[in-house]
């Protein structure tokens, strides 16, 4: 019987502080559970703020790309009209060249052909004019 008294004052005693131990863990084991799911959250939320800050400076660095690409485009197509236009003014400056060489030539054959008039018209001057008086 007192090996039973024992047992029950064991049982009276153990069991509740054996219950109280276990809600004790229970409440801090969740305790734990739940500052690991905070730490958690808290590490997923830090990473989606630098995920979104990394995404909006993707798309800021995209749409200056972007605006460069436009400007070099702007500027090469600017380049491009300049360049046609430099070998329209320079077709235009051969043929002026050209023209100013032809109109040169047509000046210097008019005056050798009146040279050639005045030389022949002095030389048949001097042979009739020397036929006649002899």
């Amino acid at each position: 019987m007192k090996q039973s008294k024992f047992e029950e004052l064991i049982e009276t005693f153990a069991l509740p502080n054996l219950q109280d131990a276990l809600e004790e863990t229970k409440q801090q084991s969740m305790s734990t559970d739940n500052q690991q799911v905070n730490n958690i959250e808290t590490s997923i939320l830090s990473t989606q703020a630098q995920i979104d800050d990394q995404t909006s400076e993707i798309e800021k660095k995209a749409r200056i790309l972007e605006e460069k690409q436009k400007q070099i485009y702007g500027q090469s197509k600017e380049i491009e009209d300049k360049v046609k236009l430099l070998e329209t003014r320079n077709r235009m400056l051969q043929l002026s060249i050209d023209r100013n060489i032809y109109k040169k030539k047509m000046i210097y054959s008019l005056l050798a052909v009146i040279i050639a008039m005045v030389v022949a018209m002095l030389f048949f001057y001097s042979y009739f004019n020397g036929k006649m008086s002899s």
